[in-house]
């Protein structure tokens, strides 16, 4: 109930934002300053100007001029400084001759009555402005008339007006973040103007941890910040998508399969995902819309970070979301659709033999046995005439064939290679399409944004989609002159009927379709999965004990999922005066989720089949944060000024689910619990966790070139044990701008250091993310005479334990060269895990199997460059390129009791090395083969690389050309290595391109003719010693001469015996995005309700090269992967 009430709460603020916004009025300034001057006989207006804008927070544009010889009283001032500004200012100034306009937000603009009566006689002036990056309107430009004290701004689609301008008249225009442009008039009446964006770092404003914004330049730390808009166009499923290839040190491992969470990794580990400053522990990045995103910064280290606690000890992405702008009310409407016609990795099938074993099939019964071969595709070679059958091709019984009335046989068919494209077949043309429909409105009080997004995805199986739909509302209103109020909520709704599958075994596709079915086998023949005369119980397949028909799968094995999703978040700021203020927020994240699995009759479970089955699943969560801070901002003089912040936090979180299932179905096909045959099997588990927080921090500025930043955060924890639940995180960072401070060559516009360091901990004792399993707890155990009995969990603990904790620091530089036409960001890190949870074995005697404590520790290292820079600019048009590399590694730094091997790496080494069995060579690397003719398998597991990539990088090219504007991405990894479980099952099965051979044929007649490369002992030995090594080797070796059955040494040697066979590289470069867009020029649309158009051809995973065949190594694992598909299609954007 309380969770409803919240919600409501939440739903109920936002609303009334909205409709303040949208009132003429609203009662304002009910609360008196406290801000005070010195006593003073009169004031001249240019103070005057100064101190209120200190104490207000606005800006007022004049022309010195209009201003001279003007004061005001003592008494007026200390009115201007209790009254309210829009109704106290223009009366004051009404006075002394002067009247003043509100432009935009909160500038102002303050002019003579002689100009006023000027304006009357001039002519006016429209235009839109752009960005320069990517042609996209810009809201919010001022533009001032130069020299005077007339001035607009841009709204929401970068449109402006201005009236009573003269031929002679310049227009400036200025934006926080890009250079500023002087235009003259020359008596034109529409003037467009492109921006470039200020890439010297000196005004590039970005948002940190707590949701502030910082100026880029004053941090110590590497920060890299993504703008929404690049991810709307070329649409991806899930937002993280997105970033991939974009952001330095950010690794995203995308998945092929449908609704598949992509690998998020940043500097080796998981980072925090905030939203407007909330952190969501849930990750749940499928609930964000891409619309609704302004921009995102990833805080890379530990210390930009730090403010977060424990939940923020590697790195964050701050995610904020859009507000409203533009004072007319906006409409803007985006849609896109993405279609997968084609695939840039999929097995390749051979279609030269079919099903069976050793050149023999014939169906019987389809339980796999005799004849029938096991389920091996190492048959009979398809397509092979024969002048004595009916048909002129070899025949054999079939699971089709029909069966002989005369003698009650199965009727031999004609054994062709049928389903030589079973895989395109099987699998469907996906799709992705998106809508979103966003309102926006602002004025000088406040703003509110409403936009609702759906998403639909239909995957490449067959009867298999995703919808995801989404509503924010969001608003922010200044209450009075002093409170302001913040707020947003959004509900996502996640759902599907059915999703396939992943991983390796009976409940994969590619499984089934793949790995253990022959070509012999046209797939589209099973669509009719239901074997006849036993409808509902029996499917019809080629072998009916190991296989599953995939359209018996696609179809009838399903799995729903139903996830309601609400996400709100509050804010109240208070100020105090001009320099201390408080805040007030809160955040809620809740969600419901229903899962689903309807497993039908006859369903094969590894040569299991199913009595059909029913589940269901509830997850209930919920989770608050809460926040008071105090802020302090004050600039003592102009070489020093400090920004301080302090503050509680609060978060609450509860987590309940429960599974319950049936054994077995009563009734087959009607899925629900009370249809089990037997007593239903289910789990429920409740878990709640609290942290109660104190932090805060100091930012210091010395000579608008040195800036230091020292910050703190204390957190206690309910789950951990009292005596030991309380953590301190220090951090501190700074960053020097040199050119600040020393004179540059003229080719060198700006020079920056930074370094940071900082300590947080995990705040968890277990080795999992569940709350209790530090905890020494009963389990379940067996049942003897039908009486249930416990049994004592087999680790114990050590009341002592403390978080695993993390020390790190990082040194950066940064430089813009040749007009801020190219630009280095490179930074170094270092980061020490130590107390890491481990389990140490014990004496069986000791009645537990180990012990858990604080053990061993590693060392991360890594390096991160971004590249940006304009190779060329002229005239209309423009190349930008953006480029980052990153390299990280992880080292066994020490291990618990002193040791000096752990899993058989040592200290000082990479913890991603890899072992595996290999077979046995000869000093010259010749695989040593057994008298058998098979190779021989070494005694020990060796290194045969590192699973890390040497390098990560992504390259981003934008071309622009008046209206029309090409972006493509590619991305990559260098090194490292990649184990195909795909590769592998092909090579065993005998569906793999590689066996098509002559020895396969040899081994179909019976012939053993394959001999193995390599040499045999012909005397002597080899000793190793207890790690492996070769302490004496006396062996003599001759040419491995003995013939094997070809099809006996695959199915040996494709096992695990040589695991290293199945290693490849992970080395892969990927046309990752391609953004052919074209702005429809205004003028075009000038008489239209429009008030903006784009129309874009775009493209997502378009080419991939790689060494590594038959899968996309992008997704860093392969265990049976989906196909990875291509998407082109199309965006537009139309703004009203």
């Amino acid at each position: 109930m309380q969770k409803k009430l919240l919600i409501l709460r939440g739903v109920g603020i936002a609303l009334c934002l909205n409709a303040a916004v949208s009132a003429p009025t609203i009662a304002q300034d009910m609360m008196a300053r406290t801000v005070r001057t010195a006593p003073r006989s009169t004031y001249q207006m240019e103070e005057v100007f100064s101190r209120l804008e200190q104490l207000h927070k606005v800006k007022f544009n004049y022309n010195s001029h209009v201003l001279a010889g003007k004061t005001i009283s003592e008494q007026q001032m200390r009115r201007l400084e209790q009254a309210d500004l829009q109704t106290a200012v223009p009366a004051m100034l009404q006075q002394i001759g002067l009247t003043c306009e509100w432009i935009y937000g909160n500038y102002y603009a303050v002019k003579s009555f002689n100009t006023v009566q000027q304006q009357q006689q001039q002519f006016t002036v429209k235009g839109t402005v752009t960005d320069g990056s990517n042609g996209a309107p810009l809201p919010g430009v001022t533009i001032a008339v130069k020299g005077k004290t007339k001035g607009t701004a841009t709204d929401a689609e970068g449109r402006y007006t201005l009236q009573g301008l003269q031929t002679n008249d310049q227009l400036v225009f200025t934006l926080i973040g890009y250079k500023t442009v002087t235009q003259p008039v020359n008596g034109a009446g529409e003037i467009n103007v492109v921006l470039q964006q200020d890439v010297s770092g000196l005004s590039e404003v970005v948002v940190t941890a707590l949701g502030i914004q910082k100026e880029k330049k004053s941090l110590g730390y590497a920060v890299q910040e993504v703008k929404g808009n690049t991810m709307t166009q070329a649409r991806e499923p899930n937002l993280v998508n997105s970033l991939t290839g974009r952001v330095a040190g950010l690794t995203i491992r995308t998945s092929t399969d449908l609704f598949q969470n992509a690998g998020i990794s940043l500097r080796g580990a998981k980072p925090l995902i905030v939203i407007d400053g909330i952190p969501d522990q849930l990750a749940d990045m499928w609930k964000i819309n891409p619309d609704d995103v302004e921009s995102i910064s990833v805080l890379k280290g530990q210390s930009a970070s730090a403010l977060y606690g424990s939940i923020g000890k590697d790195g964050a992405i701050m995610i904020t979301t859009k507000r409203g702008k533009g004072k007319e009310l906006s409409v803007e409407f985006n849609s896109s659709t993405m279609f997968q016609p084609s695939y840039i990795r999929i097995p390749k099938v051979q279609s030269v033999y079919g099903s069976g074993n050793k050149g023999k099939y014939a169906y019987v019964d389809g339980s796999g046995g005799g004849t029938e071969g096991s389920g091996w595709i190492w048959g009979p070679k398809l397509d092979q005439r024969d002048p004595a059958t009916p048909s002129g091709y070899w025949e054999t019984p079939q699971y089709n064939s029909p069966i002989d009335p005369a003698t009650g046989k199965l009727v031999p068919l004609p054994w062709l290679s049928r389903g030589k494209d079973n895989v395109h077949n099987f699998f469907r043309t996906g799709m992705i399409t998106t809508n979103n429909l966003s309102i926006t409105k602002s004025n000088d009080k406040g703003s509110f944004r409403a936009s609702a997004s759906h998403i639909y995805q239909k995957g490449v199986v067959p009867n298999t989609d995703l919808n995801n739909s989404s509503f924010s509302l969001a608003g922010n209103y200044d209450l009075t002159d002093r409170l302001r109020a913040d707020a947003r909520i959004s509900y996502n709704r996640q759902y599907t009927n059915n999703y396939p599958e992943t991983g390796y075994g009976p409940s994969n596709y590619l499984y089934n379709l793949v790995l253990w079915t022959g070509a012999d086998v046209d797939i589209r023949d099973l669509r009719n999965y239901w074997l006849p005369g036993k409808e509902g119980l029996q499917q019809r397949h080629y072998n009916l004990s190991w296989y599953n028909n995939p359209y018996f799968q696609a179809y009838e094995y399903l799995r729903g999922y139903y996830k309601d999703n609400t996400f709100g978040s509050l804010s109240l700021d208070y100020k105090f005066n001009k320099d201390l203020s408080a805040k007030f927020r809160t955040g809620v994240n809740t969600y419901g989720l229903t899962t689903t699995s309807k497993e039908p009759y006859s369903y094969i479970r590894y040569s299991d089949k199913s009595r059909g089955n029913f589940s269901t699943g509830s997850d209930q969560y919920f989770d608050i944060v809460s926040d008071l801070i105090l802020k302090y901002e004050h600039t003592f003089s102009k070489n020093f000024s400090i920004h301080a912040e302090g503050g509680m936090s609060n978060y609450y979180r509860n987590q309940k689910y429960q599974t319950s299932s049936t054994d077995g179905l009563s009734i087959p096909g009607l899925y629900t619990l009370s249809n089990s045959t037997n007593p239903l099997q289910g789990t429920n588990a409740l878990e709640e966790r609290r942290t109660n927080s104190f932090y805060g921090f100091v930012d210091m500025e010395f000579y608008g070139a040195f800036y230091l930043s020292v910050t703190g955060r204390n957190d206690k924890i309910s789950t951990l044990p009292v005596a030991n639940n309380s953590f301190f995180y220090p951090s501190v960072a700074g960053s020097l701008v040199v050119s600040e401070l020393v004179k540059m060559p003229r080719w060198l516009n700006y020079l920056k250091l930074r370094g940071s360091w900082a300590e947080v901990s995990a705040g968890r004792l277990e080795l999992d993310n569940y709350t209790y399993n530090y905890l020494p707890a009963y389990d379940r155990g067996v049942k003897w005479n039908n009486i249930p009995s416990l049994t004592f969990g087999s680790t114990i603990m050590n009341p002592n334990l403390k978080p695993q904790t993390t020390q790190s620091w990082e040194t950066g530089l940064e430089l813009k060269l040749f007009d801020n036409r190219l630009g280095f960001d490179v930074t170094y890190f270092r980061a020490r895990d130590f107390n890491n949870i481990v389990d140490v074995p014990l004496s069986e005697a000791s009645g537990y199997g180990s012990r858990r404590e604080n053990g061993h520790e590693y060392l991360r290292k890594g390096i991160e460059i971004v590249v940006n820079g304009t190779p060329v600019k002229t005239g209309n048009f423009r190349w930008d390129v953006s480029a980052n590399f990153s390299s990280y590694r992880r080292y066994l730094h020490a291990i618990f009791g002193g040791k000096d091997q752990l899993n058989k790496i040592r200290v000082n080494e990479r913890m991603d090395r890899i072992f595996t069995s290999v077979y046995e060579k000869d000093p010259q690397g010749n695989i040593v083969y057994q008298s058998n003719g098979f190779p021989k398998t070494d005694p020990f597991s060796r290194f045969i690389g590192n699973d890390d990539p040497d390098w990560i990088y992504g390259v981003e090219n934008t071309f622009r050309l008046g209206d029309f504007s090409l972006r493509f991405l590619v991305d990559g990894r260098i090194g490292g290595l990649i184990y195909s479980s795909t590769n592998q099952k092909m090579w065993w099965g005998g569906t793999h391109p590689g066996t098509v051979n002559s020895f396969r044929d040899d081994a179909n007649a019976g012939k053993a003719t394959y001999v193995g490369a390599g040499v045999v002992v012909t005397g002597g030995e080899i000793k190793y010693d207890g790690n492996g090594n070769v302490v004496a080797d006396t062996r003599t070796f001759a040419k491995n001469e003995k013939a094997v059955n070809y099809i006996d040494y695959m199915i040996n040697t494709s096992n695990s015996a040589n695991n290293n066979y199945n290693y490849y590289s992970e080395t892969f470069l990927k046309l990752r995005e391609v953004n052919l867009t074209w702005q429809v020029p205004s003028k075009w649309i000038g008489k239209t309700f429009f008030r903006s158009a784009s129309v874009a051809l775009v493209g997502r995973n378009l080419l991939l090269f790689s060494k590594l065949p038959n899968v996309d190594p992008d997704p860093g694992s392969d265990n049976l992967q989906t196909p990875s598909m291509r998407s082109m299609g199309f965006n537009v954007n139309l703004k009203f």
